[in-house]
């Protein structure tokens, strides 16, 4: 795993079919540990999380994003949640949900993106360490810059990127991919010029 701060951490797995990196993130909030959108990791950073805490939740973007997370809730009886609107179309059982708005865990509001590749899509908000975390609604590609999905993975690419809105206003410095690059610095800028060009303004 890779360290970003004392309480975060990331790990990637490489997709060979998208060719890109599929990213987990580890972060501590107040005595917890949680998972995010985590793909299969190493002998090592299993070993790791165990020195570290084990996860007791992991929480998913989308329901693409589910990864591993079966083989984590089997092997150190995490939970697994997600949005409400996605829930129903999981092909795991959840051990819960959570809704837009939501402050999970007490620190990571949910922030719902609508018109996005599926009706649950969601980002999380770390407001007092300046960190916002994406899924599949957004890309890190090329890498220090940002990029959305292929149009035929939405419904309507036109209101999908619209969506991309509720992201707007938000004070962060680091922006985390579920897929592709993160950006460790300058992150709200860089999605303030991916949203000017991508919204056409």
């Amino acid at each position: 795993m890779k360290k970003i701060r004392e309480d975060l951490y990331t790990w990637s797995q490489f997709n060979e079919e998208k060719q890109l990196d599929f990213n987990g993130l580890y972060l501590k909030s107040e005595h917890k540990t949680i998972f995010i959108d985590p793909p299969p990791m190493s002998e090592a950073d299993l070993q790791e999380v165990e020195f570290l805490g084990k996860p007791h939740r992991i929480y998913l973007t989308n329901k693409h994003h589910t990864r591993a997370s079966a083989t984590y809730r089997e092997r150190w009886g995490s939970h697994i949640f997600i949005h409400d609107d996605d829930a129903p179309l999981m092909e795991i059982p959840v051990d819960g949900t959570f809704s837009d708005g939501e402050l999970v865990d007490g620190e990571f509001e949910a922030i719902r993106i609508p018109d996005a590749k599926t009706p649950g899509e969601c980002a999380f908000y770390w407001k007092k360490n300046g960190v916002l975390i994406v899924g599949d609604a957004m890309i890190g590609k090329p890498e220090g810059s940002l990029s959305m999905l292929p149009d035929e993975k939405f419904k309507d690419p036109q209101r999908a990127r619209q969506g991309l809105s509720v992201l707007r206003g938000l004070d962060f410095e680091k922006l985390l991919v579920g897929d592709g690059f993160s950006i460790f610095s300058n992150a709200k800028l860089a999605l303030t010029e991916f949203l000017n060009r991508v919204q056409g303004l």
